[in-house]
């Protein structure tokens, strides 16, 4: 190789590390402005966001519903939520008013068991008796809508009253009669608590009526 083949390639060489220098520099430029431009962002976003934390904090609102210390062995109607009567209202009203001919029966037996003994006879009569009569006779099947909105509970005399408003549809021997506004009542009050019943919820009484 002669001289001015060498210093050819040797300027050759320089002009591409000189290029790929530039490439590297661009690249870090490119990023830095990147940066740069998330850092303005940030500052801009911050005080937003400190401000808003600020305001949740200052606004927040913790509300703790604790259940007053019970008797041992037999809470007091006022020592339960209301949540739990509800509950054990709707379980109640869901074995009896929602039902098909064929698990009536079975469902009216498990409702009995959440009667107390004083109410007892009453149900069995009405319920296990009259109504069960009633379903077989017409091949009724009926389906009542609670409407949660409307639920309401009063304590009274050391009952407590839960009152339900829904539609009731009714269908019988196939043929769908037209739906019916009916509230229940269901009244219950405390006995000494077991381990099948934890708090010794049970059903005093309950009463019907369509109000549309």
């Amino acid at each position: 190789m002669n001289v001015a083949d060498l210093i050819k390639s040797t300027a050759g060489a320089e002009t591409r590390e000189k290029a790929d220098t530039f490439k590297i520099w661009e690249n870090y430029r490119e990023q830095a402005t990147m940066w740069r431009i998330l850092a303005l962002l940030q500052l801009a976003t911050t005080p937003l966001l400190l401000i808003l934390c600020i305001f949740i904090y200052s606004t927040r609102s913790v509300t703790l519903h604790v259940p007053a210390k019970p008797l041992p062995g037999h809470y007091r109607t006022t020592e339960i939520p209301k949540s739990l009567f509800v509950s054990k209202a709707t379980e109640f009203i869901n074995l009896v008013a929602s039902y098909q001919p064929r698990t009536a029966e079975r469902q009216f037996h498990a409702a009995a068991e959440m009667v107390d003994g004083s109410y007892l006879e009453k149900f069995e009569e009405e319920s296990l008796g009259l109504e069960l009569r009633a379903i077989e006779n017409t091949a009724r099947t009926q389906i009542y809508f609670i409407d949660p909105t409307r639920t309401n509970v009063e304590y009274k005399s050391g009952h407590v009253f839960v009152t339900f408003y829904g539609a009731r549809a009714k269908y019988i021997a196939g043929r769908e009669m037209p739906s019916v506004e009916t509230k229940f009542v269901v009244t219950m009050k405390t006995v000494p608590r077991q381990n099948v019943n934890r708090y010794g919820i049970v059903i005093t009484d309950f009463a019907t009526e369509n109000i549309a």
